[in-house]
Parts: C-alpha cells; sequence; structure tokens
C-alpha cells in the first residue's frame, strides 16, 4: 500500500509523531513523507492512503495549514483512504470536538478522502512540548491499528 504522512509542525512534537506513524506504516509498503507547506498535487498520486497530521490552536487548524486545502482540486482525494490526528493539551471530552484532527478530517473528506479509522489527539505538556511520555509508542500503535483495519483489502 502507497502511503503518504502530512504534517505541520511548530515546534517538532507533530513532526515527531508523523515520522513514527511514517515508519510503521513502511511495513505495508512505501511511504512518503511531507510537510504541509511543501504539499503539491503531484504527491497525492497513486496514494491510497493519506495519513495528515497537526496542531491544535485555539481549539481550531493553525494558519499555516489552512492554505494546504485552498491549492487543492476538488474531490483530489476520491476514494483514497483517510486518517488524522492532532497535538494538544489534554482536555475535557467536552471540548474534544475542537481539535485540529476533527477539522482536518472534515476538510479531507469534502476532498472525497473515506476515513478508515476515528481521529486521534496526543497530548503535549505545554504549549511548545514536549509530548508526554509514551505518546510515540502510542503513535505507532495507532498507525498499527490503520494497518490492522486495513488488512485483506483488495489493492
Amino acid at each position: 500500500m502507497k502511503s503518504l504522512v502530512v504534517y505541520f509542525s511548530k515546534f517538532g512534537n507533530t513532526q515527531k509523531l508523523a515520522e513514527a506513524i511514517a515508519e510503521t506504516l513502511s511495513s505495508a509498503g512505501p511511504v512518503r513523507i511531507v510537510g504541509t507547506k511543501q504539499l503539491s498535487v503531484s504527491d497525492l498520486e497513486g496514494v491510497e492512503l493519506v495519513v495528515m497530521g497537526s496542531p491544535t490552536h485555539r481549539m481550531n487548524l493553525p494558519e499555516g495549514v489552512r492554505p494546504t486545502f485552498e491549492s487543492l482540486p476538488r474531490r483530489v482525494l476520491r476514494g483514497t483512504l483517510i486518517a488524522v490526528f492532532d497535538t494538544s493539551y489534554k482536555m475535557s471530552r467536552w471540548l474534544a470536538p475542537f481539535t485540529a484532527a476533527r477539522k482536518l478530517g472534515q476538510r479531507l473528506r469534502k476532498l472525497g478522502g473515506k476515513r478508515v479509522v476515528p481521529a486521534e489527539s496526543f497530548h503535549v505538556e505545554g504549549r511548545e512540548g514536549p509530548l508526554y511520555e509514551g505518546e510515540i509508542e502510542r503513535a505507532r500503535a495507532w498507525a498499527a491499528s490503520i494497518l490492522r483495519r486495513l488488512e485483506g483489502r483488495a489493492p
């Protein structure tokens, strides 16, 4: 399975998670990892799975991520499987709908993507991090759950 991991990272925490996720996904086929600012339409060609992550800023997507979606053609992800994650503070379950991952999922589905697993949040200790202990391992486990969900799917 050909996968693409796309991320936006201001302090490096989301990038670390993206790298761990890409490493786990590589057991199922080729994986590319690219920052949102470098993403082009050609990166999406032939990709079966797109995993995208971003930090949560003010209970929303960071300003730096929004132009990414404006540059992509409508339905560019038609039939492509998607999974999304974010980095954020630990918050009450009442605030869970206000994370970057939820917003990323909405945007990718609008482009035609099909969700594989629910959005996931990984937690940072402070505004700039670091990640809580065990979050990298949890990201690897989350990526492995994506692969398990896709086992047996026809290419």
